[in-house]
Order: structure tokens, then sequence, then C-alpha cells
């Protein structure tokens, strides 16, 4: 919806353009109260908090695991009875494990791979991304409560050694793959002059890789953290369709940026986030 993209949606550069436009259009009242709405925003910066938290949720639930904690207890208790399948142990620690990559990875590239910005975004992603990542620190695991709960209670076969099946290898190569690739997407934006259309690796096909790619890790994660039996893990499937979404939204307008500022014909051969696709 135009009226929500322009004033929500856009930031940095996309949104370069759009801070004069409510201005010069004719205001109803709802167009007023969504101008008003929109002046909520807080430092684009702020992103690194939503990976601080990643990292700080990672370790939270680590220690509760260790310590049979009550906040684990709680959570696996109120999960439990809902699940008709579960991930193995092994599954829980891998699952968490990459997750716990995943955030401190991109935590290093908020404080290396970032210049000081003026960019604001509107405070509601910002809510809406520390929601996420603090949820994603427990969803990678929650399906393996019945599990866990096995392994420390010292019954059942929770506690099993891991074996690596094809499933588990399919989905740790993919994620190593997709995290190396965007870090080097992250690296090769940074080093490019400020406003600069990419045209390097797969920047040559897709206006928005590193969105790519992110899409790929939450895939990943959801191969690895499987329960028994089957082919994905649907929490994470459910924060893959979440995360794939926003960044599809926000590589469309990217995509309408580089076309008003370098041109149509230097991004109409490009998909916007999708490969071939779209």
């Amino acid at each position: 919806v135009p009226a929500f993209r322009s004033r929500f949606l856009a930031y940095g550069s996309r949104a370069a353009n759009t801070s004069d436009a409510p201005a010069s259009r004719p205001r109803n009242a709802f167009a007023a109260l969504l101008d008003h709405l929109a002046t909520y925003r807080v430092p684009h910066s702020w992103f690194a908090h939503f990976y601080v938290l990643s990292v700080l949720g990672s370790v939270f639930w680590a220690q509760q695991y260790a310590t049979d904690g009550a906040l684990l207890k709680l959570v696996a208790g109120k999960a439990t009875g809902h699940r008709t399948a579960t991930m193995s142990v092994a599954r829980v620690h891998l699952a968490w494990l990459l997750m716990l990559v995943q955030g401190s990875r991109r935590l290093y590239e908020s404080a290396v791979l970032s210049r000081p910005s003026s960019s604001m975004m509107w405070v509601t992603h910002w809510l809406l991304g520390l929601l996420f990542y603090g949820a994603m620190s427990i969803a990678v695991w929650v399906e393996g409560t019945p599990a866990l709960q096995a392994s420390v209670d010292g019954s059942g076969s929770g506690s099993a050694p891991p074996s690596l099946d094809l499933q588990l290898l399919i989905g740790t190569m993919l994620f190593l793959w997709a995290s190396k690739q965007q870090h080097d997407a992250h690296a090769y934006l940074f080093g490019l002059p400020k406003y600069t259309l990419p045209t390097r690796g797969a920047f040559r096909y897709v206006v928005c890789p590193h969105y790519t790619f992110e899409c790929g890790l939450y895939l990943a994660l959801s191969i690895v953290a499987a329960p028994v039996g089957q082919l994905a893990n649907k929490t994470v499937l459910c924060a893959l369709v979440f995360v794939g979404v926003n960044l599809g939204v926000t590589a469309a307008g990217t995509k309408e940026w580089y076309a008003t500022k370098f041109g149509r014909e230097t991004v109409e051969r490009r998909a916007r986030m999708v490969p071939f696709v779209w």
C-alpha cells in the first residue's frame, strides 16, 4: 500500500525523497494520522540492538538449559503438551549454536561494516525486530522440549549421541554457505562509495542478494531444527515467511530507488530478491 510504504517502510537512501511528500499532496484526516505516526522514529543504527538481543537470548537459554532453569521449565511445560514430534537434543544444540553464530556475525558486521548515518526508521520496525529476535532465540529449540526434558531428567533417549544424517548435513552446509555469502555481500556494500549501484557477484543478477541469503539462513535453520520424521521446523518456517515478506517489501523499494537514481535499464534485468523469479 503506497500510503504505508512511503511513510513507514522506506529508510536510508530510499526515504531521502519522501520527507517532503506529505506537504505536497492534499491531506485528509487519515493521511494526517499516518503522517503523525510516521514521525515516531529511531536511528537506523539501532538495528544493532537486534543482534545484541539475539546473542544475549542464545546465551540466556543456554544458561537455563545448563542449570535446569525455572524459566526454561516453564516454557517447556507450556510447549510440550502441544507437540506430537520432537527434535533430538543434538539438533537443539546445533540449531542453538547456528543461531548464536548468526547473531554474533551480524553484531560484528553492525559494528565493523557500517558507517555513521543519520538515517532513521519507524519505531515500530525497531520494536518488531526486538520481538522477532527474542522469539527466534526460543523458536530454534522449542520444538525439542520433550527431548530436552528427557535429557535433563535422565529419562528416555533424549541424550543419545548425535548421528549425522543427510538432512542435517544439507541444512548445516546451506547455513554456512548462506552465512559466508551474506557476509561477503555486506563487506562489498561497505566498500562501495555511498549511494553507488552494486555491480559485482550476485548483485549482477539480484538487487538485494544479501536478503536472499538471509532467507536461505532461516530455511537452513528450519531444516537443521526439524523434529524427527519431518522435513522442516514449522516454527522456524513461520519466521522465514516473516523475514521473506519484510525483506521483499524493502527489496522492491530498493529496486525502484535504483531505477530512479541510475536509470531503469540498469536494474530491469535484475530480480528483486528471488533469482530468476521476482
